[in-house]
């Protein structure tokens, strides 16, 4: 799946069909006001779930459809999907007014949803406190701009860095942090790197940062590690134009001047995870779905991990999917009703333990998960997702994010490799994000 997804992204920028559409006023939409258990939609059809997933994810939301079907009576028919396809298969559904009644969607592309206003609004059906039962900055995710929620945080990732356990040894790096108030600050991390590029050949590298093409925005952990930000705080201007700014940019150029990164691997570059198995790179930026294919990929020699490095405060990356309704689909209120059943702890757990993802249940992040693979890995992983802060989700959830994205390749790749100024890319990005703001 993650080859899938990755390749995708490299062919469209990152932008997503749905960005384009939803840009130019193409989805249709009723006269409803898109409530979840008031309007039409209330009839008891089965429920059609656009989504994409590997065979673990299909095999786990089938197990949550048949649960769902067996306590409510209502079929909820999956219609699995390449990840390239989803957005085009969801936007031509809105467009010709035959929408599905479910899908899946990553964090990032739901802002274009919500700014199109084709989303059913579920504010209403959900039980007083409902909320507070999850991560608040992933709740914050799936809430559109006026607060109201449009869907459930089904699961999350975020990055981690993973270590080859015996070079880092060799270069008298360690031991390495196992809790959060301990991680590695920025100078303590370039340490880390500064020993191992003196111990390492010259083919090889301390680090691997996976802020190629559609991940760009995982620099924006660094930019709020510095204590910075991109977005003003109404969301309605550029910020990153900042001493925090200048801070995080002039740290991440070090890595390529310094020689702890590939040169190859800027944000138009090779893809990090590539360079971990062969031991290109002796530390790894990754998120937990690589597991499942670090397992398979990396042989010959054993890797742990830690949390990643923080500057004025902690920060990690959004990633993860949230499960959508339509307010156009034919039966909103079982839609409505699956959501919640989706999102209950007890299926929530089963998903997140088959498929290796990390819940957003705040009653799941402190308990043993019972996961089959890494289970020592992955503890560090939920460990790491609380530290996303909810500011920056409200940033990069924005509807025009996409294009702030595609901007942010641009302009990294001119930092990085191209020998551009820090004062011109800030400068540069700044105008960028204003463009696609509108402001």
């Amino acid at each position: 799946m993650a080859l899938d997804r990755r390749r995708f992204l490299q062919l469209s920028g990152a932008a997503g069909a749905g960005a384009a559409l939803a840009g130019c006023g193409g989805f249709s939409t009723g006269g409803d006001d898109g409530g979840g258990g008031d309007g039409g939609g209330g009839g008891g059809g089965a429920l059609d779930f656009v989504l994409w997933g590997s065979d673990a994810e299909v095999a786990a939301f089938q197990a949550v459809a048949d649960a769902f079907e067996e306590q409510e009576g209502v079929q909820v028919r999956l219609q699995p999907t390449p990840f390239g396809e989803v957005l085009t298969t969801i936007d031509t559904g809105l467009q010709s007014g035959s929408p599905p009644d479910l899908f899946r969607i990553t964090y990032t592309d739901l802002g274009v949803y919500s700014g199109a206003d084709v989303l059913l609004d579920v504010t209403d059906d959900l039980p007083e406190g409902y909320a507070d039962a999850f991560v608040p900055s992933l709740w914050r995710a799936v809430q559109g701009p006026d607060g109201q929620v449009l869907g459930v945080p089904h699961h999350t990732d975020t990055s981690m860095v993973l270590v080859d356990t015996a070079a880092l040894e060799a270069a008298g790096v360690g031991p390495l942090p196992t809790a959060l108030d301990q991680a590695w600050t920025w100078e303590q991390f370039a340490d880390a790197c500064d020993r191992l590029r003196a111990a390492l050949p010259e083919d090889r590298f301390p680090v691997g940062v996976n802020w190629q093409l559609g991940g760009a925005y995982r620099w924006l952990g660094f930019l709020h590690q510095a204590g910075g930000r991109l977005l003003t705080d109404d969301l309605s201007g550029p910020a990153v134009d900042s001493p925090e700014g200048r801070r995080a940019l002039e740290f991440t150029r070090s890595f390529f001047t310094n020689r702890w990164v590939p040169p190859s691997t800027s944000a138009k570059g090779t893809y990090v995870d590539e360079l971990f198995p062969p031991q290109t790179v002796a530390m790894v930026y990754a998120g937990d779905f690589l597991l499942p294919t670090f397992e398979e990929t990396v042989q010959g020699f054993e890797y742990s991990g830690t949390f990643l490095p923080r500057d004025q405060r902690a920060a990690a990356e959004l990633g993860g999917n949230a499960v959508v309704a339509t307010r156009e689909g034919s039966n909103t209120q079982a839609a409505s009703r699956f959501l919640q059943f989706l999102a209950s702890e007890e299926q929530m757990q089963a998903f997140c333990t088959a498929t290796t993802v990390l819940p957003t249940r705040t009653s799941l992040t402190n308990r043993d998960l019972g996961y089959r693979l890494r289970p020592d890995l992955m503890e560090l992983y939920v460990q790491q997702a609380t530290q996303i802060p909810e500011d920056l989700v409200a940033q990069v959830t924005v509807p025009q994010f996409s294009a702030i994205n595609n901007a942010l390749v641009e302009r990294l790749e001119s930092a990085f490799v191209g020998g551009a100024d820090t004062s011109e890319v800030l400068a540069g990005l700044s105008g960028d994000i204003e463009t696609a703001l509108g402001s």
